[in-house]
């Protein structure tokens, strides 16, 4: 049954979409319209609709699947990640289109939902047409209005897009609070973390500046698949760097530095440039 907060037409295009041969939508608009609800009303609706259907979330900033700094995929009970570092998109460009291509070739349900920031102008748009081109959009649900989502939807004549009325729940969010959910997803992150032991040889060479306390950084496997997050405890070692993290050791063959600190607090500082150097 239909939330009574959501508009109407959420439950027709919901509707639509599930009866449609759409396999990849992609949830654009402007901040606070209620894209996040969405794709979760179009994920129980395509369900209960007799679709498999997942979610691939690749705000990276405030998220709904995950930890921060990923790119993040929920398909059933399971759950993929591809680390990203950064809090800010146009910060990880590069691993934030890189790991929404890689997951939405992993889906093998027949329908992917996926959500994604508030930028829309400047750097946002060009990187909305990157996003569409790296999974393959078939069909955008464009919520609420504005010239900078009609720009967006005009740079993809080819793509199908369905319009919507943005929440009338939805609520302007202040980056103090846009902080705090972050530091309290990262806190939930590694609630059962422990410290382990990893070579310093696992770190890429150009990224070896990087490493210092409190850096956020990616493990992946022999595969270059990422497993999950750590933040350095302790990296003053030449050859070896003290790490937090839900991740088994044994698993780990790759260690890729972030562009962020994460404080004992669980906040954020975000790496200088030079840091980042």
């Amino acid at each position: 049954m239909p939330d009574l907060h959501e508009p109407p037409d959420w439950s027709d295009v919901a509707a639509r979409i599930t009866h449609e041969s759409v396999r990849r939508v992609m949830v654009i608009g402007a901040a606070d319209v209620g894209k996040s609800t969405f794709c979760h009303f179009l994920l129980r609706t395509a369900r209960a609709g007799g679709r498999t259907a997942a979610l691939l979330d690749t705000d990276v900033g405030q998220k709904t699947v995950g930890p921060p700094a990923c790119v993040t995929l929920a398909e059933g009970n399971s759950s993929k990640l591809a680390f990203v570092g950064a809090t800010d998109p146009v910060q990880g460009w590069r691993r934030v289109v890189d790991g929404a291509r890689w997951l939405a070739h992993e889906v093998n349900s027949d329908l992917v939902i996926v959500n994604t920031s508030g930028l829309l102008a400047g750097p946002g748009r060009r990187l909305k047409a990157d996003k569409i081109a790296a999974i393959q959009a078939n069909r955008l649900i464009a919520i609420g209005g504005g010239s900078d989502l009609e720009n967006i939807i005009g740079d993809h004549p080819t793509v199908p897009v369905l319009c919507l009325a943005r929440s009338p729940v939805a609520r302007r969010k202040t980056d103090a609070a846009r902080r705090a959910r972050r530091q309290q997803a990262f806190r939930s992150y590694f609630v059962d973390a422990a410290i382990q032991g990893f070579a310093r040889g696992l770190v890429p060479g150009p990224l070896q500046s990087q490493l210092q306390a409190g850096v956020l950084v990616g493990l992946a496997d022999e595969h270059a698949t990422d497993l999950g997050l750590g933040l350095i405890v302790e990296a003053s070692s030449p050859t070896a760097l003290s790490v937090l993290t839900p991740v088994v050791s044994g698993s780990v063959h790759q260690v890729t530095p972030g562009f962020v600190c994460v404080r004992e607090d669980f906040s954020e500082v975000r790496l200088s440039q030079d840091e980042q150097r």
